[in-house]
């Protein structure tokens, strides 16, 4: 019998209260793939469910992707694993067509798992999901980012707590964010409890894998303590990311007017607040013109910020996504919203 005082789940109860700020009695669905991550979470949010300090009201609930044949076996045992801990369970199947082909193919799986979670959630009336990211899944991400060319704001990695979808008001919490793998097996080991293995994650093909299988040991082995070094960073990113956007947002109220529907920011003003800010003030407003958050890199911005910064004159186009034109011109920087041109 685990016990609550269990390392394990001291550490995902301390982050569920601190970091992801789930109060005592939420109802919460717990996505559950069946793989000894998600396996692991359910078992320690068991434990605590029947805490009188906590009297959480779980929901196990599972997506079933059919995209490899695996997957209905995985759906039954984590039905079967539900009945066994005498928890509700609610399922979602996909549409594997939906998936598309490999070009992307998880970041659609993703979104429409989520979309699956969120639809689920609502049916319960559970106000939070819960998903079993980890801190080697946050090393991960902050690396695939690093890579990526990622900004401030990129390096912060996944939050502990977010909407599940934007203006949503269920949250998605990753309370094992402070653990790692092996804390997480070590856990079900201990239990004698099996999970369900997703080949899928073996497969070199995808860049989190070969990072997972090349990269990550080395770092552990120069660093023993690197995935709680990546957590730590992800967090003061986040805190610096926040401390960034209350400037951005301030010095934006101040230079970033409207005239005849098209948004205007005074370019010699722009030359003098540094290219970081000026950076940060053109995302707001071309976010605020309609485009898309995940199409405004700083890459492409970077391009936007090299042309205001230098003395050229003459006017020169930027095409933006979702149809935003963005215009640098001698004396101004002028932002056309999509769909008005």
């Amino acid at each position: 019998m685990i016990a609550a005082s269990h390392p394990f789940v001291k550490t995902v109860a301390t982050a569920l209260r601190r970091h992801c700020a789930v109060p005592a009695g939420a109802r919460l669905v717990v996505a559950t793939s069946g793989g000894a991550d998600s396996v692991a979470l359910l078992r320690a949010l068991a434990v605590l469910a029947g805490r009188r300090s906590w009297r959480l009201d779980l929901v196990v609930g599972h997506v079933q992707h059919g995209v490899r044949a695996e997957a209905e076996s995985e759906a039954v045992f984590v039905s079967d694993l539900a009945i066994c801990l005498g928890l509700p369970f609610e399922r979602r199947d996909l549409d594997p067509r939906a998936a598309g082909d490999t070009t992307n193919q998880e970041a659609r799986l993703r979104r429409a798992r989520y979309a699956a979670l969120a639809e689920m959630a609502d049916a319960v009336d559970a106000e939070f999901v819960a998903t079993a990211h980890h801190g080697d899944d946050q090393l991960e991400t902050l690396l695939m980012r690093m890579l990526r060319g990622a900004s401030v704001r990129g390096l912060g990695g996944m939050r502990w707590r977010r909407r599940i979808a934007p203006g949503a008001v269920i949250r998605l919490v990753r309370p094992m964010l402070s653990v790692d793998r092996a804390e997480g097996v070590a856990f079900l080991e201990q239990l004698g409890q099996p999970w369900r293995e997703d080949v899928t994650n073996a497969d070199v093909s995808r860049l989190r894998a070969r990072l997972r299988r090349d990269v990550v040991p080395v770092l552990q082995a120069l660093q023993p303590r690197v995935t709680a070094r990546a957590a730590e960073l992800c967090d003061h990113m986040r805190g610096l990311s926040r401390v960034l956007d209350d400037t951005t947002d301030a010095l934006a109220q101040e230079m970033v007017g409207v005239s005849e529907g098209r948004i205007i920011i005074d370019r010699d003003r722009s030359r003098r607040i540094g290219r970081v800010l000026l950076s940060e003030v053109i995302r707001v407003a071309v976010l605020k013109a309609g485009a898309r958050p995940d199409r405004v890199g700083r890459r492409n911005l970077d391009r936007v910020v090299r042309a205001v910064l230098d003395r050229r004159g003459g006017c020169r186009q930027f095409a933006l996504n979702a149809g935003v034109m963005l215009t640098v011109t001698r004396d101004t920087i002028e932002i056309e919203p999509g769909g008005a041109h």
